[in-house]
Order: C-alpha cells, then structure tokens, then sequence
C-alpha cells in the first residue's frame, strides 16, 4: 500500500469516526433536551454497597426453591427483616429478647422462616422467654464486614442484646479480601480502615449520568464483562506483586477458577461460588490467608469495641466440604481431580481458618458456637447441603439453629458473663 493511499484510507476512517461521534453527541443532546429514555441505572448504596429492599410494609416475599422448583413464602417486616413483627413493636416492646442474626446466602436461604436455623433459634429460644423474636438479616453474596455494617444500619437501632454473626468459612475469609461493589478494608496506620466500593456491577450513588449514548456503552461494556474483568485483573496483578509473583501466577489462578466450573450440578458455578474459590486463591496467593485472617480478627474486635454491652456471637457455618456427609458427590471429586492440589489441602485449610475463628472468639470475648461438630455427627438420611448449589437445607438449619439455642441458653442459664459485666444485664433465667 503506498503513503498516499494509507493517507487516504486513515483520513477516510477518521472522517467517518468523527461524523460518527457527532451524530451520536447530536442525537444525545436532543434526546436530554426532550428528557427522551432516560437512563436507568442501577445504583449502590454507599454504606453498603447493595442494600437489601425495604418495602415500607409487612410482606409476604416469594422465591423459588431451586432443588423442587416450588415457590417458597417469606415474610418480613416493613425493614425487609425476616419477622412478623412491625418495627414500631419492636421498638416500643421493651420486654422483648432480641437476636439480631446476619450472614451470607447460607443465612438468607430459601425457605420458610421457621425452616431456617434463624427460625429454629427462635422457636427454642422462646421456651427460655416466650418473647424472643430473632431479628433474620441474611443477604446473599455480603462479606461479614457488610453484615456488620448492616446490623448497624437497620437493626442496631432495636437494641437488640445478642448479635449473632453466621461467618461461612467455605467464602467468607476470601470475601474480606475483595475489591469490589462493597465496602472492604485497607490498610492504614492504625490498623484497618473501611473504604468505599469500588463500583463494578452496580453505579456509584454519588454521580448522575444523563447521556443516552454514555448509558449504553457503558452497559454493553458490563454485560459483556469487560470492565470488571478489567479491575480485577488490576486488583490481581497487584496483588501477585506484592507477593513477588507475576502475571503468570494470576493466569494460572484465572485458569483454575475456569477449571472449577462443572455442568453437572444445577448451577455450574456452585462449587467455585461455595469452596473452591476460596480455596484457589490461598493456593496461589498463600499469603492473602494470613492477611484474611488479620482482617478478621480486626473486625472482630471492631464489633467488641462498638457494642461493649451486646452478647457477641460467632457461630460458624461450614461448607459442604469441611462436613465431610459421605458419600461425597461423584461431582465434587471430578471437579476436585481439575484442581492443582488435593480433596485434603482444602480440607485442611478450612478447618484451620475455622478454628482461627474459635481462637479469635475467645480473644476478644465473643461467644463461639461450634456447628461443625453437630453436622459431622449426623448419621441421618437427609442431605445437609443440597445438589443444585450447596447450600444449607432445612435438616442442617435444624442442627444449626438448635446447637445455637442449646448453646446460647446454657451460657444464659450459668449467667455466664467473660470476665466482664452481664450484656445489658441478662438475668440467669429458666427453660
């Protein structure tokens, strides 16, 4: 091709970007100015990056079980809380005994209220006091820092005198770490601070966006997952840097996390979403485990600093692995068989971050509940996790939920206190 022609062709391409450009800015303006399609983003919430719906009244929610495929009732209060009772009840009832419970999906879960080991703590707990009311504010996808952040947010305010937090180790440690639409921790000279989301899937509430043009790019870049893959690659090349590591080490983490991937359970994802991804990432980054558990135990202490007269809780929710319910899923060792390292390097490494939890519950005078023991010795018929995306069923909710209450009431029965004065005064009581 000669100079001349390239020139021609360049100018000619130019020319039409730039025609291009201008018809789009054209129709752009005309469409803001007859206030035309408005843009319709879908915006964070800067406390905790998604926030769970409020409707403003006592609902019956719907969601659809994915193992029956049957629709499940919820209901929730006029905060979107899991509860029959109206938030004006429960802020004029001083008699009331009041858990506040956070957690994850493994929390949230699918099912009716009473089905759920928030709704089994309720129902054993009220034979101690019949006006117990646990206060249900699980959130899928959350890590324990927005839990937390949620619990000071929408249920803090009802005094609650227990806070229990449900910390699902199969993901939660590695959810500490994550750079994205949540709020998450950062080193400082004091130790931790919060610092803001970084927006990928949801849109930055302090900004407003008017261009029609702008609005579908920018969806097409997120729908075709450019821009988040484009973050986390940064927050992964960083990372492995830190760690004397480099784009190799982030390719083959990407690669396994592919590799994590099995058709044949109901949701694909399941095993990465639920264990694995977790697990990947200790591997080829071993020190972001450590960095975790700091976090962790940072958090901890944060919630005992800010709630010195609440009973604090820790009660642990184990991943599918950690349980060990034989026989195990021929799909879960297949997947396994794709993994760099063995069925017992994760199993290993989720029972020392669990019982890191336990070791940091009794430092900073958290109660801590052990459920893992419980499910391991069930010898039923019933699965305790199920095959479409491994969460928790109703039979291990009832294991969890009654190991809490058998917990929780002899702790109050003993008037037990941890070297310190009773929470708001919790008087010994009988069952």
């Amino acid at each position: 091709m000669t100079g001349l022609s390239f020139k021609t062709l360049f100018s000619s391409i130019l020319l039409g970007a730039v025609l291009v450009a201008a018809t789009l800015a054209l129709c752009d303006i005309v469409l803001i100015g007859l206030d035309l399609f408005p843009p319709h983003y879908d915006y964070g919430e800067p406390d905790l990056g998604w926030a769970p719906f409020a409707p403003g009244k006592i609902i019956r929610d719907t969601c659809i079980d994915n193992v029956t495929g049957h629709e499940t009732t919820i209901v929730k209060n006029e905060m979107g809380i899991r509860t029959s009772v109206g938030v004006n009840e429960l802020r004029l009832n001083k008699a009331r005994f009041k858990i506040a419970v956070v957690g994850d999906s493994q929390t949230e879960l699918c099912a009716p209220n009473e089905e759920t080991h928030p709704g089994v703590l309720e129902e054993k707990m009220r034979r101690w006091d019949e006006n117990t009311t646990v206060l249900s504010y699980g959130r899928g996808r959350y890590s324990p820092l927005q839990a937390y952040l949620l619990f000071k947010k929408r249920l803090k305010q009802f005094n609650p005198q227990v806070f229990v937090m449900n910390f699902y180790t199969g993901n939660d440690f590695y959810d500490m770490l994550r750079v994205d639409d949540r709020p998450h921790f950062v080193e400082s000279s004091s130790g931790y601070e919060i610092h803001r989301p970084v927006w990928l899937i949801y849109e930055d509430p302090s900004s407003e966006h008017n261009s029609r043009v702008l609005f579908i790019l920018r969806t097409l870049l997120k729908d075709a997952g450019m821009y988040d893959l484009y973050v986390r690659l940064r927050f992964l090349i960083s990372l492995a840097r830190e760690q004397d590591q480099g784009l190799m080490e982030v390719t083959s983490y990407m690669n396994d996390l592919r590799q994590a991937v099995e058709m044949n359970v109901g949701y694909p994802a399941a095993f990465a979403a639920q264990m694995l991804n977790q697990q990947i990432f200790f591997y080829h980054f071993p020190r972001t485990q450590m960095q975790s558990v700091e976090r962790v135990r940072y958090l901890m202490k944060l919630i005992r600093e800010e709630n010195p007269d609440v009973l604090l809780v820790m009660s642990p929710i184990p991943s599918y692995q950690l349980v060990q319910q034989k026989p195990v899923d021929e799909a879960f060792v297949h997947t396994l068989s794709r993994m760099p390292y063995t069925y017992e390097f994760g199993l290993r490494q989720e029972q020392e971050l669990y019982y890191d939890l336990q070791r940091s519950a009794g430092e900073f005078d958290w109660l801590f509940i052990d459920n893992l023991r419980p499910l391991r010795n069930y010898t039923g018929p019933e699965r305790l996790y199920n095959h479409f995306d491994y969460h928790v069923t109703p039979a291990a909710s009832r294991i969890i939920g009654q190991n809490e209450a058998e917990v929780l009431l002899r702790y109050l029965n003993d008037g037990g206190t941890f070297g310190h004065k009773a929470p708001l005064g919790i008087a010994r009581a009988g069952t």
